[in-house]
């Protein structure tokens, strides 16, 4: 009978031990949850001294308009609203931000590239390769694009099946080395039966589908005007069989 009473005061004093333990440790969470951070929020070891942006150039407009207190806390710092109020930026297609203990903040920035210039008869915009339209840069070299609305800095083009395309004859061209025999220099994309294709005073017709095999067949004409010295006019690759038309001055 002693052994049995003895037994369950064990028991007793082992069950009051556990729930002890688990206070204890649930205690120690909630501590360390509310209490440290806050004591680590205001030592000053911990304020904010440097935000480094990448590329440099960037720098004070992004800590201008991302516009951070003074002297806060590392800890303070909300990634996501940083994260969002810098995607709002036209000329920013991505970010990544990461806090460097204990007292830097980092952000690189990945700059939209400008890829053609849209134009239509009243403005000219630039665009990159998702759609997204930018401010006119002076010299740049790239093909100008007819056919997709202008529209002002930040907006997105609509065209998207247009901007497919255009990616498709972009693909293309450079996988058949098409640029040394013809350089192109505008896209007129208004008609996806009829995408012309200009160089200089010359143009190649094709449509909006079965582009790689199109281009395929105009480096084969073009590779053969070259080396029959035939200058010409146009050279339309819609059909089965390609059409050269040749200038009127070699006609006569």
């Amino acid at each position: 009978m002693r052994e049995k009473l003895i037994e369950q005061r064990k028991k007793k004093i082992k069950r009051w031990f556990y729930i002890f333990l688990t206070v204890a440790i649930f205690g120690s969470i909630l501590f360390a949850r509310f209490f440290i951070p806050s004591y680590f929020k205001n030592l000053s070891v911990f304020s904010l001294k440097n935000i480094a942006i990448e590329p440099a150039d960037y720098s004070s407009f992004i800590k201008d308009y991302i516009s951070l207190p003074e002297k806060i806390s590392i800890f303070s710092i909300d990634m996501a609203e940083i994260y969002s109020k810098i995607k709002k930026i036209y000329f920013v297609e991505d970010c990544v931000i990461e806090k460097h203990l204990p007292d830097a903040l980092i952000i690189r920035l990945k700059i939209r590239t400008p890829w053609v210039v849209v134009a239509d008869e009243k403005s000219a915009a630039m665009m990159d390769r998702n759609g997204y339209f930018l401010p006119l840069v002076e010299d740049f070299k790239g093909w100008v694009v007819e056919g997709i609305k202008p529209e002002s800095a930040g907006n997105r083009s609509e065209e998207q099946e247009k901007l497919a395309v255009l990616k498709e004859i972009e693909q293309w061209y450079n996988y058949y080395g098409i640029a040394n025999l013809f350089k192109i220099e505008t896209v007129s994309i208004f008609d996806f039966d009829r995408i012309e294709l200009t160089s200089e005073d010359k143009s190649i017709y094709i449509r909006g589908t079965e582009i790689d095999k199109q281009l395929a067949m105009a480096k084969d004409v073009l590779s053969g005007c070259k080396k029959n010295n035939l200058p010409f006019e146009y050279i339309d690759v819609r059909f089965k069989d390609p059409y050269v038309k040749e200038k009127e001055s070699q006609k006569q």
